[in-house]
């Protein structure tokens, strides 16, 4: 009998207590942290994740980007925005840019848990023109 390996998780947060929070939270994942954008896309070029959740407000390179950069590499991509700057302009152009939902800090356990497992089951990505 083989094991059902965690699924994978990428968190990108320019603040450390962001991610450092998401990691102990996340345990029942195997998750990977970047520290920005730049770092985000670099391990999206060498490795695949079942899951991205990244803040939407970094230096340099924004969430927005990850999330573009993202669904390029690979349509079916699955990626939560976290912001504490959220508008409906933000929102939507998150979710128009291939996020499957967008979570407004603080947000609580529950919450992050449920669009984790709502977004895994039943988010398409954007090959189908789909985002939840």
């Amino acid at each position: 009998m083989t094991e059902d390996k965690p699924k994978s998780i990428l968190v990108v947060d320019d603040e450390e207590i962001m991610r450092d929070f998401l990691v102990d939270v996340l345990e029942d994942y195997a998750v990977t942290t970047a520290s920005d954008g730049d770092e985000a896309i670099e391990l999206l070029g060498k490795e695949h994740y079942d899951l991205i959740i990244t803040d939407l407000k970094m230096p340099r390179v924004s969430g927005e980007e990850v999330v573009r950069k993202a669904i390029e590499i690979d349509a079916n991509y699955k990626v939560i925005v976290i912001s504490g700057y959220s508008t409906l302009f933000t929102v939507s152009q998150s979710i128009e840019n291939g996020a499957c939902a967008f979570l407004s800090k603080p947000f609580s356990i529950q919450q992050l848990r449920a669009e984790i497992t709502r977004s895994l089951e039943n988010c398409k990505g954007q090959s189908d023109g789909a985002h939840s």
